[in-house]
């Protein structure tokens, strides 16, 4: 069923293409909050993100099996775990959407907006479909991977104390620090995502595994490119990009 997934009208921005991409939010620029130079407004950063989450929970209604996997699946497991990875993503990417400072690095923030939450709904929906939800899941992930761990310490996920340094940045602090802890959480999800590949059964959920690896990959050696560009004292490794 791959076709019910990868060719579906997804958001129309390019993954892994903020860097060359216009500024997405030109024309919203009259609705800055005060106090967040080149930021989005929470209102319209919020409005695109449900409206993403949407459209992907829209998507996942149609991608369905007759014979769903068990709660103890790898199917299940990966959708589960991969969704809290995801939240956190959007959570900092809203803080880079509505306080960060240069333009290149607000758009890689936008498209994590749209695709990660796109793939939130589609990830919601299809456990949905099956009876499951992420609630279902224990206070260990990746159990499905045989290396299970309490799941605020899946690879990736930011610390509570990265996580308040995020929120209190501002400007190209944020820029930089956006570029910085996010290319880690991609590193984090790649390794998940490259795992599922080989431990799935559903078609679909194996489609969106590789994309995901694929795409944060890439996005990882923007991130790296941007970041020596603009002089951020970051160190940011490249990443090999799977084969499509």
């Amino acid at each position: 069923m791959d076709a019910d997934v990868e060719p579906v009208v997804e958001p129309d921005v390019e993954a892994g293409g903020g860097g060359d991409a216009e500024d997405p939010d030109a024309e919203v620029q009259t609705d800055l909050d005060e106090g967040a130079p080149g930021g989005l407004s929470w209102a319209k950063v919020a409005v695109l993100a449900l409206a993403v989450a949407f459209l992907g929970f829209a998507v996942g209604v149609y991608v369905n099996r007759d014979d769903p996997p068990a709660g103890d699946s790898a199917d299940v497991g990966f959708l589960q775990d991969m969704l809290t990875h995801h939240q956190q993503a959007v959570e900092i990417a809203l803080l880079e959407s509505a306080y960060g400072e240069d333009p290149t690095v607000r758009s890689f923030a936008s498209d994590v907006l749209v695709f990660q939450n796109y793939e939130i709904g589609v990830m919601t929906q299809m456990l949905r479909n099956w009876g499951f939800s992420q609630s279902d899941r224990s206070d260990t992930a990746m159990a499905w991977m045989d290396m299970p761990v309490p799941v605020d310490q899946m690879p990736g996920l930011l610390t509570k104390e990265q996580m308040d340094e995020i929120s209190e940045a501002r400007g190209a602090d944020l820029d930089a620090l956006f570029l910085d802890r996010m290319a880690e959480h991609h590193r984090g999800g790649i390794h998940m995502a490259e795992a599922a590949e080989g431990l799935v059964s559903d078609p679909d959920v194996r489609a969106m595994a590789k994309r995901i690896a694929r795409n944060q990959a890439a996005e990882i050696n923007e991130y790296r490119g941007t970041a020596q560009a603009n002089g951020y004292d970051i160190d940011i490794p490249p990443q090999p990009v799977p084969s499509a």
